[in-house]
């Protein structure tokens, strides 16, 4: 079965958490009209911090308080489940998915796709990475979580301290890609996270560049739009955001109450 062409958007400026949020929910709503994908690559105005769709109240009170680090900073709410995410030293994807596409028989196969092509990027860039299922040594913090078992309660807060078998992970062991999915009406959300490198507020997390010293940073930037978008299509376009795309953004950060 052939595959939709893709859109690819690159946002040169880094935007607010709110803008960024509101925008891959309107990328979503406006792929019910739409055959073709959308690849989205972004960053961040000031560092942010996303709370999965099921983690509750985003008053900063509901934090624990092993990550009082987070406290102050802007906090909004992902469409997409797992935990909450720092986004500061990072760039992030986001790519939709048509009911068309061949993977809406088994949606799980977009976090494959995706990160087999992100791999492979980071190899070509001197990082090497591979999935976390794929990987053969436990970290001690894994070998702790095998033993308590997978309670929700279990859990940590912060995304890049869970596990989960989607994951990119450097050679080290060391998570740096999560990814995680909503869908509507057949239509797949997918976005995630490349952290680049540790953030002040999440001291202990390291990222790409703490791991790997020559990582080619520019080739990775330069090349990420189209290993997303050939994960989903054979063929794409570069494209701005559209007035309409705009327009439902603003809608969706006017406040509710």
């Amino acid at each position: 079965m052939s595959r939709p062409p893709a859109e690819i958007i690159v946002d040169s400026t880094p935007q607010s958490g709110r803008f960024n949020m509101a925008m891959d929910e309107a990328l979503l709503e406006f792929g019910a009209e739409r055959s073709c994908c959308v690849v989205r690559i972004y960053e961040w105005a000031e560092p942010t911090v996303t709370l999965g769709y099921f983690q509750g109240s985003t008053s900063a009170s509901t934090r624990p308080a092993s990550v009082d680090s987070l406290r102050g900073l802007p906090v909004v709410r992902r469409l997409s489940g797992g935990g909450a995410i720092l986004h500061d030293r990072e760039l992030t994807y986001s790519c939709v998915v048509p009911a068309s596409h061949p993977v809406r028989h088994d949606p799980s196969e977009l976090y494959t796709l995706v990160h087999e092509q992100l791999i492979r990027l980071l190899a070509e860039c001197n990082v090497p990475a591979t999935l976390r299922c794929d990987f053969k040594v436990r970290s001690d913090a894994e070998q702790r979580q095998a033993v308590v078992g997978d309670s929700a309660a279990a859990e940590p807060f912060l995304c890049f301290l869970r596990s989960n078998p989607n994951d990119i992970v450097h050679a080290s062991g060391a998570k740096i890609v999560g990814s995680a999915q909503r869908r509507r009406k057949g239509v797949i959300l997918q976005h995630g996270s490349l952290l680049l490198a540790e953030s002040v507020a999440a001291k202990g997390i390291r990222g790409i560049r703490e791991l790997s010293l020559e990582f080619d940073e520019s080739r990775f930037r330069r090349e990420l739009p189209v290993s997303v978008a050939a994960a989903v299509s054979d063929n794409w376009t570069l494209r701005a955001y559209t007035q309409d795309e705009l327009h439902r953004c603003d809608q969706l950060q006017l406040p509710t109450d």
